[in-house]
Formats: C-alpha cells, structure tokens, sequence
C-alpha cells in the first residue's frame, strides 16, 4: 500500500504526539485537524495508528481515568469528564469498571482531607470546613462520604 507525504507527515506527526501520552480518537483528529491535514489524510492516519496499535480507546481511558483518580477525583466524574473531552462510551466503562473494582471512596477522601488539613483546621474553624466539604464535593464524592471524613478526628 502505497501512501503520500502527507499522510506519512500526519502519521508521523500522531505517532510523535503519542509519545507524549495517550490519546482518543476524537482528540486526534482535532489535532491532526489543527495542522491543516485533510479529512482524508487523517482518516488514513488514524486508522493506520489503530491498525499498527498506536491508538486506543480503552488506554486512553484507562489512562485518563487512573490520572483523575489520582488527584482524588471522583470515579463517575472523571468518567464523564473523558466523555466530554471525547472518549468513546463504551472504553470508558470497561475502563471504569476494572478501576473501580478496588477503590474505596472513603479512603480516597481521608487522604485528600489528610495531604489539604494535616493540622485538622476543620475542627476549629466553621469556615475551614465549609470550604473542605466545597472542595470534596467538587471532586465528585457523596455527602455522606464528605460528613463521615470530615466529622472524623483520628
């Protein structure tokens, strides 16, 4: 199969930005699209890039999701944040169910609360601890979860 340069340039260009990190297809095409490839020339790149491996969906969100939960975010909101940046519905899923086999919520919100209050400021002052219970709730956890972490002094 023969190719012109200038999909070798976008195939080039992909595989170069792969290396950086993962990508969905939707963000790839965006990309490509931004350097003025056309559509053509990027439907042949991304389907090279899936065909030789380079890009996957479920890596993508595997990756997108492990890093989110990583600054404590959430499952279910980091879920849908990969949706709206483009992942496909159906590698996010699978993605999130193996991620969420072992993730406890509590733990995850202990430790935020642990490595933002070390000193426990919340106990002391009422504002301190609305601005916890904000900054839990915006990480996507439940209220029962931001109580019992927060009301907790071991």
């Amino acid at each position: 199969m023969e190719c012109s340069k200038q999909q070798l340039a976008a195939y080039n260009y992909a595989v170069r930005l792969l290396a950086n990190r993962e990508f969905c297809e939707f963000e790839m095409r965006q990309r490509l699209a931004r350097r003025e490839f056309e559509d053509e020339t990027i439907d042949w790149a991304i389907s090279r890039l899936q065909q030789d491996g380079y890009l996957s969906e479920l890596r993508y969100a595997e990756a997108y999701l492990r890093s989110r939960l990583k600054k404590g975010e959430a499952p279910w909101l980091a879920a849908r944040r990969a949706e709206q940046k483009g992942a496909q519905s159906a590698a996010v899923q699978a993605a999130l169910t193996e991620l969420t086999e072992c993730y406890d919520a509590g733990q995850a919100a202990r430790e935020l609360m642990l490595a933002r209050d070390p000193a426990g400021l919340r106990f002391e002052d009422e504002r301190v601890w609305q601005r916890q219970a904000r900054f839990l709730r915006n990480k996507g956890f439940a209220t029962d979860i931001i109580l019992r972490v927060l009301n907790d002094r071991t």
